[in-house]
C-alpha cells in the first residue's frame, strides 16, 4: 500500500487523549476503502495490546 502516510515497522503515537505509543504491524483498508492501521503498543503497562487506528489519530515519534 503505497499511498499510506505510515507503513509496518513506523513507531507511532497517538496524536492526543490517552497515551498509546507503538509499533505498526499492519496497513489495510475497511471495506469503505479507508486506511486503518493496526497498532502493537510497547508501552510497559500495556505492552503487546494491539488497537486499530485511522491515519489522523497517529503522528511519528
Amino acid at each position: 500500500m503505497t499511498d499510506a502516510p505510515f507503513n509496518v515497522g513506523d513507531r507511532v503515537k497517538k496524536r492526543s487523549g490517552y497515551e498509546y505509543p507503538g509499533f505498526i504491524v499492519s496497513v489495510f483498508t475497511n471495506r469503505a476503502g479507508a486506511v486503518r492501521y493496526v497498532v502493537e503498543a510497547d508501552h510497559p503497562a500495556f505492552s503487546g495490546m494491539l488497537h486499530i487506528f485511522n491515519g489522523d489519530q497517529l503522528e511519528p515519534r
